[in-house]
């Protein structure tokens, strides 16, 4: 076993098996980067050999044609069905789960190192909507008009054009514009906008800062508030205390450093 000084005792200790990951399209990591944008037709979840959740870190857009899978979104429970979208953004953890004989999806892979150029750009905007709610149900006019933009993204991932780039990121503005004014109808209240928003930076503060500080009341600090408030604030937003984040954050890393190591 694997001791690395960077995560706390009770992650080490867990980690006494690797969580290798068998081969999906979403695992291809020299690829992923390499091509900036792939797009593909699977059948399966992506899962580890021991069933244990990971963190991806990726952008994945996924678009459901048929059949139905169950897993989990941040140790929450998913079901994503027929015509359903799915914009899961970097970093969040997906755990394992099954699926239907008939299930059949088209998935965008986005490198995050392109991610991180796109939520810059007027289309983006809005892209924190699916952070805690990455799935939602298409009417059929318009899984018809997403499947067009798939397909037309398909054609420019296959070209060697010295503009693909560009081109790419023209075409997922106008995919995001679309699945913005798809789910604009969505209606949430001021309070609701207040805590999602405090879930928000807590989270992203953690992605960024989970390998050196374990303890919520940094965390806390960071964001001007009381560890009593925040730990409340964000049990009542998702069901979890600030500190068992922390903790679940530290032993997937933990656990992907470990397998990182052993590739």
């Amino acid at each position: 076993m694997y001791i690395y000084t960077d995560i706390p005792i009770f992650a080490k200790i867990l980690l006494t098996k690797s969580s290798f990951m068998e081969r999906h399209l979403v695992y291809e990591a020299d690829r992923i980067e390499m091509e900036e944008v792939i797009i593909a037709d699977v059948h399966s979840l992506p899962v580890t050999l021991d069933s244990e959740p990971f963190v991806y870190p990726n952008l994945t857009i996924s678009l459901n044609h048929s059949g139905t899978a169950h897993t989990l979104y941040d140790m929450h429970p998913v079901e994503f069905k027929r015509h359903n979208i799915a914009v899961v953004l970097p970093d969040h953890i997906i755990g394992q789960g099954y699926t239907s004989d008939d299930y059949n999806v088209t998935l965008i892979i986005i490198a995050k190192s392109f991610y991180e150029k796109l939520i810059h750009r007027e289309a983006f905007r809005d892209y924190l909507k699916f952070k805690t709610k990455p799935n939602f149900q298409l009417n059929e006019q318009q899984y018809n008009d997403v499947t067009t933009i798939l397909n037309t993204l398909r054609l420019v991932c296959n070209y060697k054009h010295p503009k693909r780039h560009e081109i790419l990121a023209n075409l997922l503005d106008i995919l995001f514009y679309s699945l913005m004014h798809y789910r604009g109808e969505e209606k949430t209240t001021e309070n609701e906008s207040r805590s999602m928003h405090l879930f928000n930076s807590f989270y992203d503060l953690l992605i960024k800062k989970y390998s050196s500080h374990h303890k919520i009341e940094w965390y806390a600090q960071q964001l001007c508030l009381t560890p009593k408030y925040l730990s409340a604030a964000i049990r009542q937003t998702t069901g979890k205390s600030a500190a068992k984040w922390i903790d679940e954050i530290l032993i997937l890393h933990a656990k992907r450093l470990l397998q990182t190591r052993h590739d």
